[in-house]
């Protein structure tokens, strides 16, 4: 099981200028620290915080940037500037699929795009660095490839569906209700 406490490294929760809260570096770490050692008393203090847009994010509550993380930090290592180049593919491949002011199940389809994309990439890039291998290994690699190629295409395809529909697709979790407004697009 992976670890899902809040991350208290310093690149998470490294303070912008512009953070609605005026707590230090240090301070926040060691609130969180408080907060996932069991100290009921830091619960309303991390809830107050995490009240801020951005936030929960900022401190690590982005699950789906904490895997690409993860796995930028499985390929890249130390090698800090191969990680740059990647992080600014990953934002321009972002930027470039979710379009200006996406609404956000557009927003959220092109962030799995990208992660599906760096997931088959980075799987192509380990099958492709072995010299040699058993057969099962190269079999095993195989069939992962295939299953990330399958999701990314998904992604992809998915992406392109609800863009061609042109369709704001609302859901409601609690009620268990999707609700889907808007005309479908003209198709020349």
């Amino acid at each position: 099981m992976p670890d899902l406490t809040l991350s208290t490294t310093p690149p998470l929760v490294r303070r912008p200028a512009d953070a609605p809260w005026s707590r230090t570096t240090e301070e926040l770490q060691a609130l969180i620290r408080r907060a996932d050692g069991g100290d009921m008393s830091a619960v309303p203090e991390v809830r107050q915080l995490l009240a801020s847009p951005g936030a929960a994010a900022l401190l690590g509550g982005d699950l789906a940037r904490r895997a690409e993380e993860a796995l930028l930090d499985a390929l890249c290592k130390t090698r800090l500037a191969a990680r740059e180049c990647m992080l600014r593919v990953m934002a321009d491949l972002r930027a470039e699929l979710a379009g200006p002011n996406p609404p956000p199940v557009e927003r959220l389809l092109a962030e799995r795009v990208v992660a599906c994309w760096l997931h088959l990439n980075s799987l192509e890039l380990s099958y492709a660095s072995k010299e040699t291998m058993p057969l099962e290994l190269a079999q095993h690699y195989q069939k992962c490839i295939d299953r990330a190629h399958k999701r990314y295409l998904s992604a992809l395809k998915t992406l392109a569906d609800v863009r061609k529909l042109g369709v704001t697709v609302q859901l409601n979790v609690a009620r268990k209700q999707v609700n889907i407004a808007g005309a479908a697009a003209q198709i020349a």
